[in-house]
């Protein structure tokens, strides 16, 4: 057994299947924790796809992973480290420690299985999907300044456009809530309290909890300034509504007018 493990979590552009993991490791026995593919490629080397979107590596050299990435087309396999978001952690082998332990980004413990792998990808896969979240609701939160800046001269035509935002938001929230399982505890560790007590300090390093809580407030934010824009173009639009309405209750009028009073006056 290796005394020093090292874990990366790499954000993946395009979907993992399980076909395709065993096309590239025959033979390969695959097991699903929380809905993620793990596999053992050899003695303490493994690794763990996710349903959003991210792969962790446990002991591959940097050149078997752009060897992996390329053969899937990634065309940032070469550049992933900085081209790609991802994240890393080292676990050191300690026989004095009866307990995980960790220290200095470190983790330590005197033993290291499988199960032990998959939590440790699991918690490093949440946190680099959350930095996902993190960016692309940067740029939301971009865009929700402009649609700010421009509120008064909104027009019933950006309704559309509006209301696609909306979706994008609400997007945003479903797959924070039913993809990275932040608010579930791994069924794994639920008679293991070692692996629940490396799972929740890993969760405390990694700042998974307060992060979670930050997004929902920006996606709560977002939601109430968006409702609020669209709130004012259906404004108008039943503004406009109202004085097409009045317009033809005024055509009207004059029509009745013209028939009941003002022609039968020019027939006498």
């Amino acid at each position: 057994m290796l005394n020093n493990i090292h874990f990366i979590s790499v954000e993946i552009p395009s979907v993992i299947t399980k076909k395709d993991l065993e096309n590239e490791f025959p033979g390969l026995v695959l097991t699903t924790i929380e809905k993620s593919f793990v596999g053992e490629i050899s003695n303490d080397k493994y690794i763990f796809v996710t349903t959003f979107g991210i792969i962790t590596f446990c002991n591959f050299t940097n050149d078997e992973i752009k060897s992996f990435l390329s053969r899937l087309n990634i065309k940032e396999a070469n550049s992933y480290t900085t081209a790609l978001i991802n994240q890393d952690y080292k676990m050191i082998i300690d026989k004095s420690c009866e307990k995980p332990i960790i220290d200095d980004q470190i983790i330590r413990y005197n033993e290291f299985n499988k199960a032990i792998a998959s939590i440790i990808s699991l918690a490093l896969s949440q946190s680099v999907g959350l930095e996902i979240s993190e960016k692309s609701l940067e740029i939301k939160m971009e865009e929700s300044a402009k649609i700010y800046e421009k509120l008064e001269k909104l027009k019933i035509k950006d309704r559309k456009n509006l209301m696609g935002f909306a979706a994008k938001i609400a997007k945003e929230r479903f797959h924070i809530l039913n993809k990275l399982y932040l608010l579930d505890k791994p069924d794994i560790i639920w008679d293991d309290v070692e692996l629940e007590s490396l799972y929740n300090q890993l969760s405390f390093q990694l700042d998974l909890k307060s992060r979670f809580e930050v997004i929902e407030h920006k996606i709560s934010y977002l939601k109430e300034s968006i409702d609020f824009a669209i709130d004012k173009v259906n404004q108008k639009s039943s503004e406009f509504l109202e004085w097409i309405i009045i317009w033809l209750i005024v055509i009207e009028v004059i029509f009745s007018i013209y028939a009941y009073i003002i022609k039968p006056v020019f027939l006498e």
